[in-house]
């Protein structure tokens, strides 16, 4: 929907971290875990039909941690290796157009989740995965 000044987009944001290594002096943690998210979202942009665009994303949906079935140190992992949550989306960016139907797109994320199973506890529930990244956007 595009009202001059605004328009809102439905978006579907997908982000995988295929291998994230834990460090940790003991042996207890998995070596590492991988993860990733689903969350569609409204994203709000402003000016979105001059050269430059900002815009908000806001959106919920779902991710996943595989924690690997190896410790640190080695030996086998006693917890859970499957971890799916709930998770809350922020995001901001920037669009800029470089030609025609093309911009180029520079947007942090963070995904606001639930924790891995880590075999320790870190007194926390949640935890923010934050994302960086950049690109080509085509608008259709």
């Amino acid at each position: 929907m595009d009202a001059g000044l605004f328009s809102l987009a439905l978006e579907v944001p997908f982000v995988v971290d295929p291998v994230e290594d834990l460090h940790a002096a003991q042996n207890l943690i998995p070596k590492q875990y991988s993860s990733f998210f689903v969350t569609p979202a409204a994203r709000l942009n402003a000016f979105p039909d001059q050269a430059v665009s900002p815009w908000v994303s806001l959106g919920g949906g779902f991710g996943h941690f595989s924690e690997s079935s190896t410790l640190e140190f080695g030996g086998a992992n006693p917890g859970k290796t499957g971890t799916t949550t709930g998770v809350l989306q922020a995001g901001l960016g920037l669009d800029v157009r470089i030609i025609g139907h093309f911009s180029l797109r520079a947007e942090g994320r963070d995904f606001w989740s639930g924790v891995p199973q880590l075999n320790v506890d870190t007194g926390k529930s949640r935890q923010h995965n934050i994302f960086a990244g950049g690109g080509i956007v085509w608008h259709f």
